[in-house]
């Protein structure tokens, strides 16, 4: 029995890994991208944005509108469509093309990925259930840590388009694991957008999610255009694939990370250390511009270290925070923050591609600093609020 369940948890880390590695693999991708399909760099960062804010605003409505639907059902359309997205988008030989893919792929991932961490907690005894949660939100950090350089190489080696085929196969592969492993799971009870949002009333709440959004804005807005950041230093397509290898296996160390120091120290001490972390990680990127093209390469990827565990450190620690200021309410709190994330992504490509169209990629570093500036002027915010609340309480 105990080897059935983990076959079913280890068949959703797999769509949570074709998801993670599609999202991030983009920017390993994307001048050539850019250089195949004849638009500006910006254009091509825009792709980040439409599925960022897709999934933002699709996450929530989907979950309501997909509430009724049995979960083996939910998890083999939402694969399905995200498979077919995937497909469009390695065919694609225009713009319009691919960024309808993209948005259809946000949906299929914002279908699944709530659905799956849900799903998960039920497929084992109580006393497992954070292990099961780790095993399937596994997938994304995997994702990270060998998808995401493993894509951009293929991409190099064989074509970009071939990145997409690979991702729509390995979702295709998992919705047969679903169809053919998974037992009926009744639907859950869905819960009214009304309710959702219904937490953002406290102050302390939405400027706690305002911190989230504001990280990933900083940080997505440096990612988002890190092949061409990396080949204005001097790096050749082997080294942005090692780049990115490196980045990922930090953010694993990260995301555990984050989580022992969230219960040794408190989220309160190790939220504003990451954010001040990720802070000079990326606005030393920027200064690497003026350095010599010998040296800048290997001072990066020094940075991409702090970076990967500063940035993905934050996430566990704000999780944490999270639960401990919205009492019965945290599911529905937690629900936000992904959309919170994926906001300050679309936010963050957005910027990017504006700071790109009129300036310089060198500039992005101090744009990205500037924005972790704003999530810790926003945490302070939300200290101030808490100790206030605090008495009253």
């Amino acid at each position: 029995m105990h080897g059935t369940l983990n076959d079913r948890l280890f068949i959703l880390a797999l769509g949570t890994f074709a998801i993670g590695t599609e999202g991030f693999m983009i920017a390993g991708v994307l001048p050539m991208l850019a250089q195949d399909l004849h638009v500006s760099l910006p254009a091509a960062g825009q792709l980040v944005t439409a599925f960022s804010l897709a999934y933002a605003f699709g996450s929530p409505l989907l979950a309501m509108a997909a509430g009724r639907m049995s979960r083996r059902t939910l998890f083999l359309g939402s694969l399905l469509l995200f498979a077919l997205a995937n497909a469009l988008c390695g065919m694609a030989s225009h713009y319009g093309l691919l960024l309808s893919g993209r948005v259809l792929a946000a949906f299929g991932a914002a279908l699944f990925v709530p659905a799956a961490s849900a799903a998960a907690a039920g497929l084992v005894a109580p006393e497992h259930r954070g292990k099961a949660l780790a095993v399937v939100i596994g997938g994304q950090t995997v994702a990270l840590a060998a998808g995401v350089p493993l894509g951009t190489w293929i991409a190099h080696a064989f074509h970009w388009r071939t990145t997409f085929w690979m991702v729509g196969v390995l979702a295709l592969i998992a919705a047969v694991l679903v169809r053919w492993r998974f037992p009926v799971m009744d639907a859950v009870a869905p819960v009214r957008l009304r309710d959702r949002i219904a937490p953002l009333a406290r102050p302390v709440i939405w400027t706690t999610l305002l911190t989230t959004v504001c990280w990933g804005t900083g940080a997505f807005a440096v990612y988002t255009y890190i092949a061409d950041v990396f080949g204005r230093l001097g790096a050749t397509p082997g080294m942005i694939s090692l780049v990115l290898l490196i980045w990922g296996v930090s953010s694993l160390i990260g995301s555990t990370l984050g989580g022992i120091a969230a219960d040794r120290f408190g989220a309160v001490r190790t939220i504003p250390l990451t954010l001040a972390a990720l802070l000079a990680a990326l606005t030393s990127l920027s200064i690497l511009a003026g350095r010599p093209p010998q040296q800048a390469p290997a001072i990066g990827i020094a940075a991409m270290v702090v970076w990967g565990v500063s940035a993905w450190a934050f996430n566990p620690a704000q999780q944490h925070r999270l639960i401990g200021l919205s009492g019965k309410a945290a599911g529905l709190v937690l629900s936000l923050n992904p959309s919170a994330i994926y906001l300050g992504s679309a936010l963050g490509a957005a910027v990017g591609g504006l700071a790109v169209s009129y300036g310089h990629v060198a500039e992005l570093g101090y744009i990205g600093g500037a924005c972790e500036l704003l999530a810790l002027g926003a945490f302070a915010a939300t200290r101030i609020r808490e100790r206030r609340a605090a008495p009253a309480e």
